[in-house]
């Protein structure tokens, strides 16, 4: 017997975390009957969430964690589907046992690297601002940046909506590139980046994310993926834990 909030992690349905308030809620069933604080399953059980069934087999359990880098493309959607037809970033991943569950989102103008995995544990970590993960992006902007204006940058800047935009670092990548910049931040409200720019009556006008966590971008080819070695993986858990 197995909790459920732990098979619903392997599959990439949900955290535990996640799964944890769901059960609080009333909104998960075992075998159509809804599931109490603590249940458990067994292979065979069917587990309801959000009107979709889960039937919990044995190949759950031979399932690998597994973590790809994808180069997401200007104008692709970070979404399963769009009722419009666009691009989405989920048409170019390979198959997986379970669900492929993207950590953190890109708008539909900023390009660079997502991950995904199968594992929600981990996918909650690598998101949750408890965490403190490091995202670093190139900016190219139209405007002028100061040394007052980097200043105010690090320190925190009103965005709107009640928000604080804050950059951990940001330097100028070279001197023939005036007005590009590698930023790094650990927050990753909704659009931050461009927020903070135009608060510092600067505009934003390509934005790449170069590197998430522990992952870099290196020399992956647009709209390509390549799969995390177990080294990698081991490495991102150890980091995690940290």
């Amino acid at each position: 017997m197995y909790r459920v909030q732990k098979i619903l992690s392997m599959i990439g349905v949900l955290s535990r975390r996640e799964c944890e308030k769901l059960l609080f809620q009333k909104k998960i069933k075992i075998n159509g009957s809804i599931a109490a604080i603590g249940a458990k399953v067994k292979i065979g059980d069917k587990i309801s969430v959000n009107k979709k069934n889960y039937i919990v087999g044995p190949e759950i359990f031979k399932s690998k964690i597994k973590i790809v880098a994808y180069y997401k493309a200007v104008g692709e959607l970070v979404t399963m589907k769009d009722d419009r037809h666009r691009k989405t970033v989920f048409a170019h991943l390979p198959d997986v046992n379970g669900k492929w569950i993207n950590i953190g989102r890109l708008d539909m103008n900023t390009s660079g690297l997502l991950l995904f995995t199968n594992n929600g544990d981990i996918a909650n970590a690598l998101m949750h601002p408890s965490s403190k993960i490091k995202r670093v992006y190139e900016v190219s902007i139209k405007g002028n940046i100061t040394k007052e204006k980097i200043v105010l940058s690090k320190k925190g800047i009103d965005i709107g909506k009640g928000e604080v935009g804050k950059f951990l670092n940001i330097v100028q990548i070279n001197n023939k590139l005036p007005n590009t910049y590698k930023v790094t931040l650990v927050t990753g409200k909704n659009r931050e980046i461009r927020r903070v720019f135009d608060s510092l009556d600067c505009k934003v006008v390509k934005l790449k994310r170069i590197k998430y966590a522990l992952v870099e971008l290196s020399n992956l080819k647009v709209n390509k993926y390549r799969n995390l070695n177990r080294e990698e993986i081991k490495s991102i858990i150890k980091y995690l834990k940290k």
